[in-house]
Formats: C-alpha cells, sequence, structure tokens
C-alpha cells in the first residue's frame, strides 16, 4: 500500500475525518485498489498478475466503468473489479457507504446495530442490516483464510457464499 493511502487510512480519528477520507468514488476506489491489491493488480478468476485498464466506452458526460480491468492472460481475459467476488459486487450502494460502514463497524467496541447504522449511513434499516452481515462474514472469511493458509479476495467470498466448515 502506497504512503500516501497508509497515511490517509491512518489518520481517521474521528467521523469528519472519515468522511473526508472517503470523501468521492476515486478516491475510494483508489483506497479499496490498494488495500486488496498491496502488490499489483491480480485477476480472481485466474491469479494472473499482469492485468489492462478498460477505459470504457464514452457515454456523454461521464465514461463508464472507471476501475474496470481485463486479465492479459491468454486464455482467461476475465474483466474485473476491485470489488469482483466480493459482497460490494454489483450493489447500488456507493463504494464510500461501504467503506464507511467498515470503518465504523471497526471502531465500534460492543458492534453496531442496523439501526445506528442506518442513521449514520443515510440508508434503510434492510439495507443498513445487509452490509453489516456481509461485513461480518467478511472478516470471519479473512480470519478462516488466516487461520487455515488460504488466501483469495474474501476466500471467493466465502467460496460463492456458501458457509466454510
Amino acid at each position: 500500500m502506497s504512503e500516501m493511502m497508509l497515511a490517509t487510512l491512518s489518520n481517521i480519528r474521528t467521523v469528519e475525518d472519515m468522511v473526508a477520507a472517503f470523501r468521492d468514488e476515486e478516491h475510494c476506489r483508489h483506497l479499496l485498489e490498494g488495500m486488496v491489491w498491496r502488490d499489483g493488480r491480480v485477476c480472481p478468476a485466474c491469479g494472473y498478475k499482469r492485468s489492462i485498464a478498460i477505459a470504457g466506452r464514452d457515454m456523454g458526460k461521464r465514461r463508464a466503468r472507471a476501475g474496470l480491468y481485463q486479465c492479459s492472460s491468454g486464455d482467461c481475459r476475465f474483466q474485473f473489479t476491485v470489488t469482483t467476488h466480493t459482497p460490494m459486487h454489483a450493489t447500488k450502494l456507493p463504494l464510500r457507504v461501504w467503506l464507511k460502514a467498515m470503518w465504523l463497524l471497526l471502531q465500534s467496541d460492543k458492534g453496531l446495530s442496523s439501526v445506528r447504522l442506518a442513521e449514520v449511513l443515510g440508508v434503510s434499516q434492510p439495507t443498513a442490516w445487509r452490509i453489516g452481515h456481509a461485513l461480518r462474514l467478511m472478516v470471519v472469511a479473512r480470519a478462516y483464510a488466516r487461520r487455515h493458509g488460504r488466501s483469495g479476495p474474501f476466500l471467493s467470498w466465502l467460496k460463492a457464499q456458501k458457509a466454510c466448515p
């Protein structure tokens, strides 16, 4: 992880610092990429370490799919983002909401109810429950992977959302 990203994350002490750190989608995506791909991008499908950034089509005001990459392996050519094979993939929630929820859940000593999380994030209570549940499962998957010497983006999202033994 670059020193700028590490400094940004380590300087978050208050909610105001968190809001400033997770100010826009591009910045959040760069932070998440630095956390997930510390040694460079890796294809989640085949593990190949070379990929290219796909610029996307010009959609008028903005370009489509910022942060989209394609595996450079001749056999794979899988298109992926930093959220592929995670609960954050294919949700309509912005990355900054996910990162704020992660920070809040990790900072709370006794846990955080979905009602309180919904109030802080500005989402509905069922959405906050789903976010909290998914993030707790990611923590369990990460602990399981470390304990048993396995890796992968959140243990390939708990082996496609099946509970680990």
